[in-house]
């Protein structure tokens, strides 16, 4: 059997795809199986999410709750 090169494969699949990118149109490389469940590679430029060890996890910061004492306690 003999062996395709990567740029025959490339061109077949090019044409396939009607001129468009063979690995962004997933015919090539099947970068999706790579990418996390928010549609991110591992070092992509995009906002962190915090599923790519690397990135650490996403920090969002929230409100204060009022923790004056006896705030929400009712009289006795």
């Amino acid at each position: 059997m003999s062996e395709i090169s990567f740029s025959a494969r490339y061109r077949a699949a090019m044409s396939e795809c009607g001129g468009r990118c063979p690995i962004e149109a997933g015919l090539l490389g099947r970068l999706a199986d790579h990418e996390c469940r928010h549609g991110r590679l591992p070092f992509d430029r995009t906002p962190a999410c915090g599923c790519w060890p690397q990135e650490g996890a996403a920090v969002l910061a929230l409100p204060r709750a009022d923790r004056t004492p006896g705030a929400s306690r009712r009289a006795a």
